[in-house]
């Protein structure tokens, strides 16, 4: 049950989640969601307009920093599940400290977007933004998880996250276009003032979370300690490596990677798609993208209203995949039947494309909060920070790996940097990286999200039996559904679960402290 506003719902007992609590939070969002969008749409643009940067030298940029995240991500998990050793952890927040650094370091956002750099000057920018990004990101994500235990209250964090994802992308898509008016489409000072004007919005943001968020009290968090810093290395991808022995977790990163993975091959694509292929102007773009956003923003709250009511993620997100498949083919058929001066079907496809796909954005990130919940029965630890870098990781992964191949594809079909208009070899080479790899991304994201079996019914089950077992209840005096349910959520046959095995780092005298040996 949701809370009221006189029953606390945190963990402690000592705060309500509110609604300028979901508010703040999700304003978050507009760091992750606006920023990707921004980037998503247009740096790859501007690299290769503006910069005299070739296509292959924009996308390596994008790849080196995104698998350096790979490093980055669980790093940061690390840190911050850890950061309570500390001083100022104890202090600040051992997450809620990093958001509140970032607040200033929002401001190097608008460097990446200069003129007349080497490729030296892009990358080295690009890769501490990523890194601030970073900062911010992994424990801002980990928050719904320690702020409260309720079901429908951690769906509504995550939803509001969500929904101001969508009108973050919304302002990122329109943002542009004003300035585009104001300075004129083909100057880069219209980039440059977009850019610097969300900087200041981002900042506002990391405030609003670190101000109306809060975490486990410290006395409430388990402190792991590692014996110097190569230990604590290892213990950093010993625990990531470990949650892919989460059952539902695996199922979870493919709904995850290929379904958020064909959505950013798209993002990063659509620009050069609407422009060379379907011969559309930037400030088109801009407003379609718009558009866009506006229409996810309204399916984003439906299927918050979906899946508050059934609890169950599997069947909307298949559809929401589906739409997206139907839509990539919608809009090259426009281009095989020569009809882009159509652009009222066009936009008839968008409006498609937009009411179909906000459960691909909100549907991970609502299920991820239950995955600490599944691990929990698995390890009989909370590792919260683990999975959110674990489950960026992956996604950084998916990106790294899409932006090398369209760098590779466009690049072999003869792309050029800086013309008004690309040979047909490069248009059919953007018309088969959404046919073959959006859509064939967004199969693979529909075949994972088949096996997803976490929903609020199965949860709950297995959080009882968690709650059972901590206040001494024997292992032996499970009920066969609950623990045909456990089974099926962790992969762990019960007698192995609940610290019963070797799954993550533990410490030497960890085996001392697992449920079998108390109970």
């Amino acid at each position: 049950m949701a809370s009221n506003e006189s029953t606390p719902s945190s963990p402690s007992g000592k705060h309500r989640i509110t609604l300028i609590t979901k508010l703040g939070y999700g304003f978050g969002n507009f760091i992750g969601g606006g920023a990707l969008s921004i980037s998503s749409a247009w740096l790859l643009f501007f690299y290769t307009t503006f910069c005299n940067l070739p296509v292959w030298q924009g996308t390596l940029i994008f790849t080196i920093g995104t698998y350096l995240d790979v490093i980055e991500n669980p790093l940061m998990g690390y840190i911050t599940d850890n950061f309570n050793n500390t001083r100022t952890g104890r202090k600040f927040g051992r997450r809620r400290f990093f958001i509140l650094l970032t607040v200033p370091l929002m401001f190097w956002y608008p460097l990446l977007w200069q003129t007349g750099k080497s490729f030296a000057y892009y990358l080295i920018t690009y890769l501490i933004y990523e890194w601030f990004y970073t900062m911010f990101n992994v424990p801002f994500k980990t928050l719904p998880v320690e702020m409260t235990k309720d079901y429908t209250e951690r769906s509504q964090l995550t939803g509001f996250m969500s929904v101001f994802g969508k009108v973050a992308g919304f302002v990122t898509s329109a943002l542009p276009g004003v300035f585009f008016v104001l300075l004129g489409k083909n100057n880069p000072r219209s980039y440059q003032m977009a850019v610097l004007t969300y900087a200041a919005v981002m900042a506002l943001a990391a405030l609003c979370v670190y101000l109306v968020t809060w975490e486990l009290p410290v006395s409430e968090v388990k402190s792991e300690h590692v014996n110097g810093f190569w230990d604590g290395f290892k213990k950093i991808f010993v625990d990531i490596i470990s949650t892919m022995r989460n059952k539902s977790f695996r199922w979870h990163i493919g709904m995850y990677a290929f379904g958020f993975g064909g959505e950013w091959l798209f993002a990063a694509t659509n620009t050069y798609f609407f422009i060379f292929v379907l011969a559309q102007t930037n400030v088109f773009v801009s407003e379609i993208n718009s558009i866009n956003n506006i229409l996810q923003l309204i399916s984003t709250f439906f299927i918050m209203w979906v899946f508050a009511k059934y609890g169950k993620a599997s069947k909307p997100y298949m559809l929401a995949l589906t739409t997206v498949i139907v839509s990539m083919i919608a809009w090259c058929c426009v281009w095989f039947a020569g009809a882009t001066s159509m652009t009222w079907l066009i936009f008839a496809i968008s409006i498609v494309y937009g009411l179909g796909t906000g459960a691909v954005y909100y549907i991970p990130w609502a299920n991820y909060s239950y995955m600490a919940d599944v691990d929990e029965a698995i390890t009989n630890r909370r590792r919260e920070g683990i999975y959110s870098g674990a489950m960026t990781m992956m996604g950084k992964i998916m990106r790294a790996t899409i932006m090398l191949i369209l760098g590779f594809v466009l690049t072999e079909t003869g792309f050029v940097k800086g013309r008004a208009t690309q040979p047909l070899s490069a248009q059919w080479g953007i018309v088969l990286i959404l046919l073959v790899g959006v859509c064939g991304l967004e199969l693979l994201g529909i075949w994972s999200s088949k096996h997803m079996h976490v929903n609020r019914d199965t949860l709950k089950i297995l959080n009882d039996e968690t709650k059972r077992r901590h206040e001494g209840g024997r292992p032996e005096d499970v009920d066969p559904k609950t623990k045909a349910v456990v089974e099926d959520l962790t992969g762990f046959k019960y007698g192995q679960c609940y610290g019963n095995n070797n799954v993550g780092y533990h410490e030497k005298t960890d085996h001392a402290k697992r449920v079998s040996t108390t109970h």
